[in-house]
C-alpha cells in the first residue's frame, strides 16, 4: 500500500469512525442536531491547522465550509470539558496508528535497522486544571498544571512510534517505561532526562545500540574496575580526542565505552557561562568539576570502535536535534502552547486539537515527499499550512478528492526550496557525509 493511500485510510478512520464515537462516548454529542462527532473534530481540528490563532468566529466560517451552519456563540457552547475529552481520545486513536514510509539512505545512519530520537516537551495549562493535568510541583514555580508530551520517531523513515500525553510532573525516566521495546539493532539517541543505567544495560541486552551524553556525577571505572577519575584524566591529558573502555555506575558496573571530544575555547566559555547562570538562578554554586569538563564533549554508547569513531559517536549523535526541530514546528508553525483563551476549558480543547493538528500534518508531510534532515521541517509545516483549507474541503468531500490533494502537495514540495540548505552551512546531512570517511 502505498503512502498515500496509508495516510488517505488512517485519516478517514480517525477524521470520521474515531471522531464520532469519542463524541457518543465523552458526551459531546448526545442527539444529533448540527455537529456530529467527526465534523465538530474536522471543524477543531482543520481550522486550528489553517489558523492556530482562530477566533471562534473564524471557527464557525470552517464549520460553515463543512456544510454546518452554525454561529459563532454556537462555537462558544461547544469549547467544554465533554470536547475536550472527545479531541484527547481521538488524539489517542491517531497516535496508535501505524504509518510506514520507506526508509532513506543516511551517511552512517544506514548500517541500523532504525535510528530512534526520544524527547518531551512541556506545555503549561491555567491552574484550574491541576486535578485533570498535575504540573511540576515545584515551590518555586506556578505552573501547578502542566502536560508533557513525550515522542519518538525513527529518522530513517520520520514515522512516530510514540507520541503519547503525560502529566507534567512525570519525569522522562518514568515515561520511557511505557516506550514500546526498540528492534534489534537500531539506535536509540536521548537526552540526559533519559539518562538510567537500567535501561542502558536493557537495552544492550536486547541487540540495541544507543549513545548518550555522560552525567557529571556519575562514577566511572577503569578496565580493571579500579575508580577512573575523569575530571583529573582530562585535565592532565594534551589529547583532543578520547576513546576508552570503561564501566559505569557504582553498583551497575555497566561495560561502556567513553567518549570525549576537546570542544573550542569560546564553546567551552560559553557553556560555564550558562553553567555558572543556572546555577545563580537556583541559589547554588556550580562546582569546579563541571566548569572544567564544560570543555569537553563527552559521551558513553555501547557502539563498537570498528562502527563508529570518536568524531563519528559526536556527529551522530548531532542528530538527536531533530527531535528538537520536530518540537519547534510544533510551537512556532502549530502553536500548542499559546492560545488566544484564557478559559480553562478552550484551552484543553485547543491543546488536544492542535497536538492532533500537529499529528495529521506530520502524515501529510510524509505522505507527500519529506524526508527528515534532508528536508526544512518548519519550512514545509508551512507548506502545508498554506494548503490546510483546500485539504479540509477535499476531505470532507470524498476519498479521491484527498488523494488528489496530497498529490499536489507533493508536487509544490518538489518544486519549493524546502530541500534547499545554504552554501556553506553545516547542516547535519553534510556533517554525517563529511564523517563517513574520515
Amino acid at each position: 500500500m502505498s503512502i498515500l493511500t496509508q495516510v488517505t485510510d488512517k485519516m478517514q478512520k480517525v477524521g470520521q469512525h474515531a471522531a464520532d464515537e469519542a463524541a457518543i462516548t465523552c458526551g459531546a454529542i448526545q442527539r444529533h442536531r448540527k455537529f456530529t462527532g467527526s465534523t465538530l473534530v474536522q471543524t477543531l481540528t482543520f481550522g486550528l491547522l489553517q489558523e492556530p490563532d482562530a477566533s471562534y468566529t473564524d471557527i464557525a466560517q470552517t464549520a460553515r465550509a463543512l456544510g454546518v451552519d452554525v454561529t459563532r456563540q454556537a462555537i462558544v457552547h461547544r469549547m467544554t470539558h465533554e470536547t475536550a475529552e472527545t479531541l484527547k481520545m481521538t488524539l489517542e486513536t491517531a497516535a496508535a496508528q501505524c504509518i510506514t514510509p520507506s526508509p532513506q539512505t543516511l551517511p552512517l545512519l544506514s548500517q541500523f535497522t532504525g535510528v530512534y530520537v526520544q524527547d518531551s516537551t512541556w506545555i503549561s495549562l491555567p491552574n484550574e486544571l491541576s486535578s485533570e493535568w498535575k504540573g511540576s510541583g515545584c515551590r518555586t514555580t506556578d505552573n501547578k498544571a502542566a502536560i508533557k508530551l513525550q515522542v519518538r520517531f525513527d529518522v530513517l523513515t520520520g514515522a512516530f512510534d510514540h507520541f503519547r500525553l503525560t502529566d507534567g510532573i512525570t519525569t522522562d525516566q518514568k515515561a520511557e517505561q511505557d516506550f514500546d521495546p526498540l528492534p534489534a539493532g537500531s539506535l536509540r539517541l536521548a537526552d540526559l532526562g533519559y539518562f538510567s543505567l537500567d535501561a542502558f544495560e536493557k537495552l544492550t541486552q536486547t541487540g540495541v545500540f544507543w549513545i548518550n551524553r555522560l552525567k557529571v556525577q556519575c562514577p566511572l571505572f577503569d578496565e580493571n574496575k579500579e575508580t577512573f577519575c575523569l575530571h583529573k584524566y582530562l585535565r592532565a591529558t594534551n589529547a583532543h580526542i578520547i576513546d576508552l573502555s570503561c564501566f559505569v555506575g557504582a553498583t551497575k558496573h555497566l561495560p561502556a565505552r567513553l567518549v570525549a571530544l576537546r570542544c573550542s575555547e569560546q564553546a567551552a566559555n560559553k557553556r560555564r557561562r550558562q553553567i555558572i547562570s543556572d546555577a545563580k538562578r537556583r541559589g547554588t554554586l556550580p562546582s569546579k568539576e563541571k566548569l572544567q569538563l564544560a570543555g569537553w564533549n563527552i559521551y558513553i554508547t555501547n557502539t563498537d570502535k570498528t562502527q563508529l569513531t570518536p568524531i563519528q559517536v559526536a556527529t551522530v549523535f548531532r542528530v538527536r536535534w531533530q527531535v528538537e526541530l520536530m518540537f519547534k514546528s510544533f510551537k512556532s508553525v502549530g502553536k500548542v502552547d499559546s492560545s488566544r483563551s484564557t478559559k480553562p476549558d478552550r484551552i484543553l480543547c485547543e491543546v488536544s486539537a492542535k497536538l492532533l493538528t500537529q499529528l495529521i500534518r506530520h502524515w501529510i508531510m510524509l505522505s507527500t515527499g519529506w524526508r527528515c534532515i534532508q528536508h526544512n521541517i518548519i519550512k514545509t509545516a508551512e507548506l502545508i499550512t498554506h494548503h490546510a483549507r483546500i485539504l479540509m474541503i477535499s476531505f470532507h468531500k470524498s476519498k479521491t478528492a484527498f488523494l488528489k490533494t496530497l498529490r499536489n502537495i507533493k508536487q509544490d514540495l518538489l518544486n519549493s526550496d524546502c530541500g534547499e540548505h545554504r552554501a556553506g552551512k553545516w547542516t547535519t546531512y553534510r556533517c554525517l557525509k563529511e564523517a563517513e570517511n574520515p
